[in-house]
C-alpha cells in the first residue's frame, strides 16, 4: 500500500459519517461507507426501521428538529444529507459551532429555493430557460404574451418529482395550475423545445478537485425519472459542453460532495441547465455496477476531502429502470421468473409500504449494446411486482 493509500485508509478508519435522511439514498450511501470501512454510519430519519437502518444506526426523529440534528452531529465527524427539504437554519447553527456539513448549508439554502437557484445560475452566466417570479394570473398572462404557450408554473420551494410543477398549455389552464400548487410562492418558466433530458453526476472535494461521470439520458413519466440510459446518445461536443456547464456551476457554488445536474437539450442542439440536486441522484444509480467508482463512494470521498477516483464505465452500455409503486398497501416483492444474474442487478429499498409512484427500488442492466440493454431492462422490470 503506498503512502497516499495508507493515509486515506487511516482517515476513513477514524471518520464517523452522519446522514440526514435514511431513505434509499441514505441506504446506498451507508452501504458504500461500510464497504469503504468508515468508522461508523448514523442516519436521522422519522420512520422507524427506515431503509438505511439495515446497515447504519438510526436516530428516529424529524429532519427539521434542531435537537435531533444536534444528536446526529454529536455522533458524527461529518454530516451530509440525502434530501433537500431539511432545516437549513439548524444546520447553519451547527456549522457555526464547528460541525462539518457538506454540501454546505449556504449552498443548500440556494438549491432549496428553485427560483433562487435559477437566479444564482443566471447571474453566473449559466444558460437557464427564461423564467420570472409571478404572484397573479396577470403575471402569468404577461409571460405568455412574451414567450407564448406552453409554460410551466413552478413552486419555488418543496418541489420534487413534479409535485411542484403544473403545465399551462393555454389560458384555460392557469387557474387549475394555480389551484394545484396552492398558496405557495411561484414562478413561471418558458417550455424548452425539448429533444432530450440529460443528467450528469459531478463530484468536487474541498481541494477543488472535481470528477464527472458520463452524461446520461433521462426518460420521465409523470415528471418522475423512470429510465436512465448510459451513456447518452449525443455528439461528443454536446457531452463536452454538458461536462463544462456542470463543472462551472458546481465551482461557482463552491460545492463539496456529489451533485446531480439536470439539463435540457433542445431541438436546435442548445443545452439549458434545469436544476441541481446537492446529493446522490436517480440519474447516477447505474454507477454502482456500471462504473469504476459509484456515485455514493465518490460522494463520501468528496465530503472527506479524499482523492476522487476514476468514473470510467466498465461496460459499453447501462440502463437503470426505476421501480415505482403501482398500488397502495403493504410491500410484497414477487418475481414471476428468474433473471440474468450476470447482467441484471435489482436493488429493493426495503420500504414496508408501497404507494402509487413511490420509489420502491431500481434495476440496473449492463451489456454491450444500449438498445439491447434497454429492452432487457424493460423485460426484467415487467417480471417484478411489489
Amino acid at each position: 500500500m503506498n503512502t497516499e493509500h495508507s493515509q486515506e485508509a487511516a482517515i476513513i478508519a477514524r471518520t464517523r459519517i452522519g446522514i440526514i435522511g435514511g431513505g434509499q439514498l441514505g441506504l446506498m450511501i451507508s452501504e458504500a461507507a461500510r464497504k469503504l470501512g468508515f468508522a461508523s454510519v448514523v442516519v436521522l430519519d422519522p420512520t422507524p426501521a427506515c431503509p438505511a437502518s439495515v446497515v447504519a444506526k438510526q436516530i428516529v426523529g424529524s429532519l427539521k428538529d434542531p435537537v435531533a440534528l444536534k444528536q446526529l452531529a454529536d455522533r458524527a465527524d461529518i454530516l451530509t444529507y440525502e434530501i433537500e427539504h431539511i432545516n437549513t437554519q439548524a444546520l447553519q447553527d451547527l456549522q457555526a459551532e464547528g460541525v462539518k456539513i457538506y454540501p454546505s448549508p449556504e449552498l443548500l439554502a440556494i438549491i432549496q429555493n428553485k427560483f433562487e437557484q435559477k437566479e444564482f445560475l443566471a447571474r453566473h452566466g449559466i444558460a437557464v430557460a427564461p423564467y420570472r417570479s409571478v404572484s397573479s394570473r396577470n403575471d402569468i398572462e404577461q409571460a405568455a404574451r412574451e414567450w407564448g404557450y406552453p409554460l410551466v408554473l413552478k413552486a419555488k420551494k418543496d418541489a420534487y418529482d413534479g409535485r411542484g410543477n403544473a403545465r399551462v398549455n393555454g389560458p384555460e389552464d392557469i387557474e387549475s395550475a394555480r389551484t394545484k400548487l396552492g398558496d405557495r410562492e411561484l414562478y413561471v418558466e418558458k417550455c424548452i423545445d425539448l429533444d432530450k433530458e440529460l443528467g450528469i453526476m459531478i463530484a468536487r472535494n474541498e481541494r477543488g478537485e472535481s470528477a464527472s461521470f458520463p452524461v446520461v439520458e433521462m426518460i420521465h413519466e409523470r415528471d418522475i425519472c423512470l429510465t436512465v440510459l448510459a451513456p447518452a446518445q449525443i455528439p461528443d461536443e454536446v457531452q463536452a459542453e454538458a461536462r463544462k456547464m456542470a463543472s462551472e456551476s458546481i465551482d461557482r457554488l463552491e460545492g463539496i460532495g456529489i451533485f446531480g445536474v439536470e439539463m435540457f437539450l433542445d431541438k436546435q442542439g442548445k443545452l439549458w441547465l434545469n436544476e441541481i440536486a446537492p446529493r446522490p441522484h436517480n440519474s447516477g444509480h447505474y454507477t454502482i455496477e456500471a462504473c469504476q467508482t459509484s456515485q455514493f463512494e465518490q460522494h463520501l470521498r468528496a465530503i472527506t476531502n479524499l482523492s476522487l477516483t476514476p468514473t470510467t464505465m466498465l461496460y459499453p452500455a447501462a440502463v437503470m429502470e426505476n421501480i415505482l409503486g403501482e398500488r397502495n398497501g403493504p410491500a410484497d416483492v414477487q418475481w414471476s421468473r428468474d433473471y440474468d444474474h450476470e447482467h441484471v442487478f435489482p436493488h429493493i429499498y426495503g420500504k414496508r409500504e408501497t404507494k402509487i409512484d413511490r420509489k420502491m427500488g431500481h434495476i440496473t442492466v449492463v451489456g454491450e449494446d444500449l438498445d439491447r440493454v434497454y429492452k432487457q431492462a424493460k423485460e426484467a422490470r415487467a417480471t417484478l411486482s411489489i
